[in-house]
């Protein structure tokens, strides 16, 4: 199968992706060991989860290149989309936990319920037909029924808009680091929204595939200086302080 050159970027810049934010995703995780505060376990799993609608992609190009065949669709499906719902329950328990405790247990099971609805459903229609879920157009764009794309929305809102709240409220804070941080995750939280649109764009406008991977390698490194503000951050964003 010869790919094109905006089907290489593609899967190039989702393996690119993919390798960044799972190394990132696991630095979060592991400072729960330095600063025993269980959000970032969550929040590191959250955003290794997250990024598995673009793992269907660099493990396609993967197969490409060593034997020319891609996922089958239904593997292909299960990968990218099964595992959301665990990645915005991990997400409300770290956000819940940071800034709205006392509504936590509701706010959970009204997700988990959601979830796991979502799953049978889910897994129902991908046995009966993959096509009810979602169908290949080319080895890295999958066409997803209309379900699918209210679920990915309804995902998304899930996890930019809690994301806000916690940018805002370190905003607010007169502490220049607290403060840098919430500058940091409110422009992730941005970017992973005009990156996910870019994305659904990528068929239409070639070039859309490479603003949308460049842009979401740019959002995770800011969600994780949001989160844990390196010193080369904090040095290059505070310098004048």
């Amino acid at each position: 199968m010869e790919l094109t050159i905006i089907e290489l970027l593609q899967g190039t810049f989702s393996l690119i992706f993919i390798i960044i934010s799972i190394i990132i995703g696991l630095h979060i995780l592991l400072k729960y060991f330095e600063h025993k505060r269980r959000e970032l376990i969550f929040v590191g799993v959250t955003w290794i989860v997250l990024t598995f609608p673009w793992l269907g992609d660099a493990i396609n190009l993967i197969l490409l290149i060593l034997y020319n065949s891609i996922l089958d669709i239904t593997i292909y499906l299960i990968i990218v989309i099964a595992f959301l719902p665990l990645s915005i329950l991990c997400w409300l328990v770290a956000f819940t936990d940071l800034v709205y405790k006392k509504g936590q247990k509701v706010i959970l099971i009204v997700y988990l319920v959601i979830g796991v609805v979502f799953e049978i459903l889910f897994l129902i229609l991908l046995f009966e037909n993959p096509s009810n879920i979602g169908r290949y157009l080319g080895p890295f764009h999958v066409e997803y029924s209309l379900l699918t794309q209210i679920y990915i929305i309804f995902i998304l809102i899930s996890f930019v808009v809690p994301g806000i709240i916690i940018a805002r409220q370190s905003l607010r804070s007169e502490i220049p680091n607290v403060k840098l941080k919430g500058k940091l995750l409110l422009f992730a939280f941005i970017l992973v929204t005009i990156g996910a649109a870019l994305d659904s764009l990528a068929p239409l406008v070639p070039l859309a595939v490479l603003f949308a991977r460049i842009i979401l390698i740019i959002s995770a490194i800011a969600f994780y200086g949001g989160f844990m503000l390196p010193n080369w951050m904090k040095n290059l964003f505070l310098r004048e302080s």
